[in-house]
């Protein structure tokens, strides 16, 4: 019976063989081959076997054909090589096992443990060990689904892709790789490594011939030295040039800037962020807030500009609100200390203090605001002047300030009138000026004055309604005023000094005030919105008007 069976299924595979016009070629000499002129048939649609070292029936099977050892088919481009193959007598669908090779072409190759091949569809689905190679590219898989006539691939239990070219590793749970066009795209927990960065998202695109990926969703790059997160946008990965948009940030060194879009070159260390674009200084504490962005990872330098606002935590509840056209923050590598630069139409707002000027510096290192061009600043019912102001803060406190040439300090005279529960603006001054002054505070109230060189002072002598008996001016070189409560207690003129009482009644309204005289009340930042709706603009260095 199984001699009888034998040649039944020889005979009938010859038979389907010379309907179908297959071709049996490439058997080496101790393969079994078919000499006859009706097998070659050129067919794109059937698969032709190439060889094997034996063939049967597959128990009993009539409509299978079984290669074993070397089995090699073919159909148009594509090659097939296994250690078992299963070939129906329609010549339309192969199944294989063993030391898979399917080749298409001369540069793609693909590997698995088991192939099914429709011949109509020509959809290969590959499981076990499964490798795609093309190139210096390649994809493993536990399984994988292969559209010939498209030349697309497609796993969706895990894959991994390796590119030597660029040392690029790339996870993910699904993935499609279309060969015509070289390009590859990921979904679900995608995962690409490079030696200089790790970059997760949810769906990344990628061309192996640009070698640009284009990512959407929730992605991180994370690099050694910065962090960069957004939800959409692009990297070149063989420049290392990168845009990133929609909630984007990087973080590099204790600063953060986050923008709408930003873009990033990995070469130079530099990005830039545009719209929306926020500033964070952990470590100091630094907020910054603008329509542009830039930050430089050589020199440890960021830049923020256009409607530029800024919030300094000294202390709980203590904030320092600055507005500028420019604010500039720059790490020094040796004392890791920053320094901020806010530069053109400066105002700020702290609850003890608030001023304007054109450009302003603070040290970290020294704990020091240097005030530049025409500042002026304000503390409660005074105003200060001088062509430079510097604000030495110590445990997060102001603890003195100095004025350096042409300084000037008005206090306006003003009384809570018990009657009609109201303060009353005397339009009265005291007013002290000099070379140079530095105020000492003590828990953000003023303690002392002194004055040196070329002092001058007009004080309004009296307490309350009675604040307008009589003007006292008096010039000394050299002077200092003792203050408690925030109200002058003592004045020590020191080297000659000069003076005179006048009667109220005396006092002419020239006399009232010192040359320089300038009252500014109107450009005092009353709140931290206050700050954006003025802005300061120079127009003279001895100059300042609304905008």
């Amino acid at each position: 019976m199984k001699i009888k069976s034998k040649y039944k299924f020889k005979a009938t595979l010859i038979s389907s063989i010379k309907v179908a016009f297959f071709v049996l070629i490439g058997f080496n000499s101790s393969s079994q081959v078919f000499n006859d002129s009706l097998l070659n048939d050129t067919s794109k649609n059937v698969i032709n076997i190439l060889g094997a070292d034996s063939f049967e029936d597959d128990e009993g099977n009539l409509d299978v054909a079984k290669f074993v050892g070397n089995a090699r088919f073919s159909q148009d481009s594509v090659f097939v090589r296994c250690d078992v193959g299963y070939l129906e007598t329609k010549l339309q669908y192969l199944k294989a096992i063993g030391n898979i090779i399917v080749n298409q072409g001369d540069s793609l190759f693909l590997y698995g443990d088991s192939l099914n091949y429709d011949g109509e569809t020509k959809i290969a689905i590959v499981r076990g060990n499964v490798r795609l190679v093309k190139g210096d590219m390649t994809l493993s898989s536990s399984s994988l689904i292969y559209n010939l006539n498209t030349n697309l691939a497609f796993y969706s239990k895990g894959g991994t892709v390796v590119s030597k070219k660029n040392n690029n590793t790339l996870t993910s749970t699904k993935g499609y790789y279309y060969s015509d066009y070289q390009s590859l795209s990921f979904k679900e927990n995608v995962v690409l490594t490079n030696p200089e960065y790790t970059m997760t998202s949810d769906t990344l695109d990628y061309n192996e011939i640009s070698e640009i990926a284009y990512f959407s969703g929730n992605t991180f790059i994370k690099g050694e030295e910065n962090l960069i997160f957004c939800k959409s946008g692009y990297y070149d990965t063989k420049n290392d040039i990168s845009e990133f948009n929609q909630d984007a940030y990087l973080i590099s060194d204790g600063h953060k800037i986050e923008g709408q879009k930003l873009y990033y070159d990995r070469n130079t260390g530099f990005g830039k962020a545009i719209d929306k674009v926020t500033l964070t200084d952990t470590a100091n504490k630094i907020i910054v807030n603008g329509d542009f962005a830039t930050r430089n990872e050589i020199n440890n330098t960021s830049f923020v500009t256009g409607n530029t606002f800024l919030s300094k935590w000294f202390e709980e509840k203590d904030t320092l609100f600055l507005s500028a056209d420019t604010v500039k923050v720059v790490k020094n590598e040796l004392t890791k200390k920053n320094s901020m630069y806010s530069y053109h139409s400066v105002r700020f707002y702290k609850k003890d203090i608030q001023g304007v000027c054109d450009s302003m510096v603070f040290l970290q290192s020294d704990s020091v605001l240097q005030l530049y061009y025409d500042p002026i600043i304000w503390s409660e019912n005074s105003q200060m002047k001088g062509d430079t102001i510097f604000v030495h803060i110590a445990n997060n406190k102001i603890d003195k300030l100095n004025f350096r040439k042409n300084s000037f300090i008005i206090d306006a005279i003003n009384f809570f009138d018990s009657i009609t529960k109201s303060l009353v603006y005397t339009k009265k001054y005291d007013q002290i000026k000099g070379k140079n002054i530095t105020a000492y505070f003590t828990q953000d109230s003023i303690r002392k004055v002194i004055v040196k060189g070329n002092g001058q002072s007009i004080f309004f002598t009296g307490e309350g309604e009675k604040r307008k008996q009589g003007l006292n001016r008096i010039d000394c070189s050299d002077i200092e005023i003792r203050f408690d409560e925030n109200k002058i207690d003592e004045i020590l003129f020191i080297k000659e000094p000069a003076g005179k009482l006048i009667p109220i009644q005396d006092v002419k309204s020239e006399e009232e005030k010192l040359k320089g005289f300038m009252w500014k009340i109107e450009l005092k930042p009353l709140s931290k919105n206050d700050l954006i709706k003025k802005k300061i603009v120079v127009t003279d260095k001895n100059q300042l008007i609304n905008e």
